[in-house]
């Protein structure tokens, strides 16, 4: 059977955000449940993917994306493994290889990655540079990823609109840093956004000990907040609509391939996962107490707090990890007098002022 993988383009106009922990741990998460899953570095002039990776790989003389971009090589060439199932394609550092590259390849680099991986993750870098908009033409769909940071949901706003502009579906919001500052609720910010909630990620120290560590957060530390928030992300993201299915053994026939910059086509994917989906979505109910529609609310139910990892998601002496993300008996979506994300209001006010009077900043 022809397996035909999901691209996402993993996308925040907003630097500093968490877009490369988001991909690397989202891509680690989904080949622990046995994936495929190649994460492409988009950001080409500052590169740092395998900075976050105990990887050995110097990117100053290594085979890179810079070079295929350059077209001096194939994409296999620049490709390495990172964790179990899960293989990196950074870019380079030096600058005379950045300007070699030459964006109008990439559409052949990620045809290429489509047929050999049951899912691409295309880290795409701050702004909304053409090293944006080009994954974003390419991918199947935009993962927005956004702090609660009144700048960054902004820039998300951006990125959504510019999602919009070239037709491409955007999955969902990931939300980081959630439960910082006086934000609201993962699901109100989504909501105003116009998005799907993919999930939320605690704000965790977890994350920055697993970097210095050069290893995912959900390998690192998989029953810390973030890890679990990141293994439930993962799950929905390729549970509810993706293509992507784990590979068998053998070796699967040629994926079909589409231009993905010319004329889009609905129906051009598989559908899969059935299975994975009706395992995970009565579990994985988002930060508002909402599930997946395509199965009902469990009302009496206790929550399943089992990871992906078959690992319980609670502290040793059993007690609810404090930390977690996503949990699924603790609406954050706030108190019901608040106001409702509503973007209309004073054309007179700012993006910002809107935003906080929305939110009751």
């Amino acid at each position: 059977m022809t397996t035909v993988s999901n691209v996402y383009a993993v996308a925040g106009a907003k630097g500093g955000v968490g877009k490369t922990t988001t991909s690397i741990n989202l891509g680690a998460a989904l080949s622990a449940e046995g994936y495929d899953v190649a994460v492409v570095e988009l950001d080409l002039a500052m590169a740092n993917l395998v900075d976050f990776l105990d990887v050995d790989i110097d990117v100053t003389v290594a085979t890179t994306l810079h070079d295929v971009l350059g077209a001096e090589t194939a994409v296999e060439d620049a490709t390495y493994p990172a964790v179990d199932g899960l293989d990196v394609v950074p870019s380079g550092t030096e600058l005379d290889g950045y300007a070699r590259t030459d964006l109008a390849r990439l559409p052949a680099v990620v045809e290429t990655l489509r047929e050999q991986y049951d899912a691409v993750l295309m880290d795409t870098p701050a702004g909304l540079s053409e090293e944006t908009l080009r994954p974003m033409q390419l991918a199947d769909a935009v993962v927005l990823v956004s702090t609660p940071r009144v700048s960054s949901i902004r820039n998300a706003d951006n990125t959504r609109e510019l999602a919009d502009r070239v037709e491409t579906e955007v999955r969902g919001l990931v939300l980081t840093m959630s439960g910082t500052g006086s934000s609201p609720g993962a699901d109100r910010i989504a909501s105003f956004l116009d998005v799907d909630l993919l999930g939320h990620v605690p704000d965790d120290d977890a994350v920055p000990h697993a970097q210095d560590r050069g290893s995912p957060v959900v390998e690192d530390a998989p029953r810390s907040g973030a890890a679990v928030a990141y293994r439930k992300i993962a799950r929905r993201l390729v549970g509810a609509t993706s293509t992507a299915e784990p590979r068998p053994d053998t070796e699967p026939g040629p994926a079909a391939t589409a231009d993905r910059m010319g004329q889009r086509t609905d129906g051009g994917h598989v559908s899969k996962v059935a299975e994975e989906t009706a395992q995970v979505a009565d579990t994985d109910s988002v930060a508002s107490g909402t599930t997946d529609e395509s199965v009902p609310p469990t009302e009496t139910t206790a929550p399943d707090r089992t990871g992906s990892d078959g690992s319980d998601d609670t502290v040793p002496d059993g007690r609810p990890n404090e930390r977690m993300g996503d949990r699924e008996d603790e609406p954050t979506a706030g108190r019901e007098d608040e106001p409702t994300a509503d973007r209309d209001g004073d054309a007179s006010r700012s993006f910002g002022q809107k935003i906080r009077a929305v939110f009751g900043f």
